[in-house]
């Protein structure tokens, strides 16, 4: 690989590491601002505890892509040593995206659900 391949793929590395740092702080922001709404209020909602699960286990995607990512580079770093690293470092990328497009459905996902919420406990409020 040439240096420009690598200074490439490094800097693509880097903006992998703060996409699914991202999705982490959205899931894990809007889990406690989920919270702090209920704690807060009188009415409630089946909703808001949906949506507060689905950030939650959104933001544990977080980690779970970045181990994933770890895997990926450490079985392709050792392919040229190992025979079978390249395919194992193939399975870890999938899951990598699996992991990170988990991560934004549940956020898209929670968003819904806590919109949802929000209605219900807003039409529970007596006038």
């Amino acid at each position: 690989m040439d240096e420009e391949t690598k200074f490439h793929w490094a800097e693509g590395m880097k903006y992998v590491l703060e996409g699914i740092k991202a999705i982490f702080v959205l899931n894990g922001a809007a889990t406690v601002s989920i919270l702090t709404f209920i704690g807060n209020t009188k009415t409630k909602s089946d909703f808001l505890v949906y949506a507060m699960v689905c950030f939650a286990i959104g933001a544990l995607t977080g980690p779970i892509s970045f181990l994933f990512a770890y895997l990926t580079q450490l079985n392709y770093g050792n392919a040229s040593r190992t025979a079978g690293k390249w395919e194992s470092g193939q399975s870890f990328h999938k899951g990598t995206y699996l992991a990170v497009g988990c991560g934004m459905l549940l956020f898209i996902g929670g968003i819904v659900l806590a919109s949802c919420g929000f209605l219900e406990a807003n039409a529970n409020i007596p006038k």
